[in-house]
């Protein structure tokens, strides 16, 4: 077994197939609860730090697309801080909280980090309604949390998040589907399982890539694949270390796409609507001089690419393909860190929970 395959991160992130199966097979009465909770709220939040606020992202995204109302995401940090930018009643003169207030759905892998848990008391003071989404059931998250969804198989050892982020974004998607009557997302999350070769095969992609040390990366991503971008910054953040930026693709043109020369690797994560318009700027990208890696639903949506491709999810909901995602991202990052000489299992300065105030 060579030093890539003996990595932890990587043996999880492999399962991540595994997970989101199991987190889409889960029924019991918690999925009633979470859903009496938020069906009948006019706005939501959903909440997290790092991985879990971009996992929230694409989650919210997805939600206000298929749920047809207002749903938002924040970083914990912004519901401790700055609570009056969030929430309704809470932190205003004369502000009361009353029956009725916005649900928060709150996102954290252990279910420890000590923002999650701030959020999860100050959220039963003020009187929201809390959902807590976590792969540790017994967890200071879940005992504050008036309803936990859980999902037992994404647990890991991994200090960054891999098969976490899938398979809670899969529970999530889950709910979603149910509470817009989305039967086509509904119905591709049921297909997710059966596509996981698609992933394996971006993320051979993903690992070769990571074999060149490049000078910067930018991923590209619209809509819920926005948060997807992020997140797959923040992995090779993490993990190599190198310069990585995320924007939504357009917005790309608008002054970032000076940074388009040799030795830089841009990737376009795009599908749906507007997946035309995303491809060409990828392609403004290559003719600039940058490599570029598409990953995309199927050639109709790929064609004029003349970088690297990889197809993943044809003839799924654009949102369901996206736990799909996570693993090439996985793939990039931890073989980039190993080129640039770096153990992507014991990444620099990080713990897989964040307490603050902690030594």
């Amino acid at each position: 077994m060579n030093a890539f395959e003996n990595l932890v991160t990587w043996r999880e992130s492999s399962t991540s197939g595994e997970a989101i199966a199991a987190a889409l097979d889960a029924r019991g009465p918690e999925q009633a609860a979470a859903d009496a909770i938020l069906a009948p709220a006019e706005r939501i939040v959903i909440t997290g730090a790092g991985s879990s606020y971009y996992l929230a992202q694409v989650a919210a995204a997805a939600a206000r697309a298929s749920m047809g109302r207002s749903v938002i995401a924040v970083p914990l940090s912004e519901l401790i801080l700055r609570p009056d930018g969030v929430l309704v009643g809470v932190g205003r003169p004369g502000g009361v909280a009353r029956p009725g207030l916005e649900p928060v759905v709150i996102i954290s892998r252990s279910g420890s980090t000590s923002e999650a848990v701030d959020v999860a008391e100050r959220m039963r003071v003020a009187g929201h309604p809390t959902v807590a989404v976590t792969c540790r059931g017994q967890s200071p998250l879940a005992d504050r949390a008036d309803v936990t969804l859980v999902s037992r198989a994404g647990d890991e050892t991994a200090i960054v998040m891999t098969r976490s982020f899938a398979s809670m974004l899969a529970l999530l998607l889950d709910v979603v589907a149910r509470l817009g009557q989305d039967d086509a997302l509904s119905a591709g999350l049921r297909r997710i399982p059966d596509r996981w070769a698609e992933a394996r095969a971006a993320a051979e992609v993903g690992r070769e890539l990571g074999t060149t040390d490049w000078s910067r990366i930018v991923i590209l991503g619209g809509g819920p694949a926005q948060g997807m971008a992020a997140e797959w910054g923040l992995k090779l953040t993490e993990t190599s270390q190198v310069a990585t930026n995320a924007f939504e693709p357009l917005e790309f043109r608008h002054g970032p796409i000076s940074v388009c020369e040799p030795g830089m690797l841009v990737v376009g994560l795009v599908a749906g609507p507007g997946a035309a318009e995303e491809v060409a700027v990828v392609e403004e990208a290559a003719r600039l001089g940058a490599s570029t890696w598409l990953i995309a639903r199927d050639e109709g949506e790929a064609r004029g690419t003349t970088g690297r491709l990889s197809l993943i999810g044809g003839g799924l909901h654009p949102s369901a393909r996206l736990p799909l995602l996570a693993h090439p991202g996985h793939a990039l990052a931890l073989s980039l860190a190993l080129t640039r000489g770096l153990d992507p299992d014991a990444p620099r300065h990080l713990d897989q929970v964040v307490i603050l105030g902690a030594e």
